[in-house]
């Protein structure tokens, strides 16, 4: 619980490109994220070809890491600034800065009461009081925004549910695409 309590809390950090992005407009956003991406991809590609470099990477950052992070695997950072930074590229920046409130906010209330509260199993040990805390979450967030009450409801609920599938990609990439993609085209076709 406390390594979960530690990695929620850098997920926290992750609400300042949503914060950030409020006060910027979209071409200095993804020329932001843009480099930061291009940092973690350094980073990444760094960790697979220097064992030096992969040596104190991990002596540093291991008890913030997953266990199949710490094997090697992609950091959720990275496909977090991957999702923040395609979201900011394909969406409208309102649609853009709630898919990723939905990734950080959505996901941690989804761990930390799953971890805390969840008694109800789901699949891939994700637990139902999980979910709705994700989904509440999501919903609060839409609202704040002031999108269409329709869509915030649909994308909280899709949000939700790629949270819970066990996709084998990252959540970090795939609730905001797939949630973001539905709201896009809802906005498009039907609002």
């Amino acid at each position: 619980m406390i390594g979960e309590l530690r990695r929620k809390s850098i997920h926290l950090a992750g609400l300042t490109l949503p914060i950030i992005y409020l006060f910027l407009d979209r071409p200095t956003m993804l020329i932001l994220l843009g480099m930061l991406t291009g940092f973690a991809f350094t980073v990444e590609l760094l960790k697979w070809l220097s064992p030096r470099f992969a040596d104190l990477f991990f002596r540093i950052l291991t008890p913030l890491l997953r266990s199949h992070e710490r094997k090697g695997a992609v950091t959720g950072a990275t496909y977090y600034l991957v999702s923040a930074f395609l979201c900011s590229l394909f969406f409208a920046k309102v649609l853009a800065i709630v898919c990723i409130f939905f990734m950080v906010l959505g996901d941690m209330a989804a761990a930390l009461v799953g971890k805390m509260w969840g008694r109800t199993k789901l699949m891939g040990g994700k637990s139902l009081e999980g979910s709705a805390a994700c989904f509440i979450v999501c919903v609060a967030v839409a609202f704040l925004v002031k999108l269409n009450p329709v869509i915030a409801i649909i994308g909280a609920l899709v949000a939700t549910i790629v949270e819970l599938i066990p996709f084998p990609i990252d959540d970090n990439l795939t609730v905001p695409l797939i949630s973001g993609a539905v709201m896009h085209f809802l906005m498009k076709v039907f609002f």
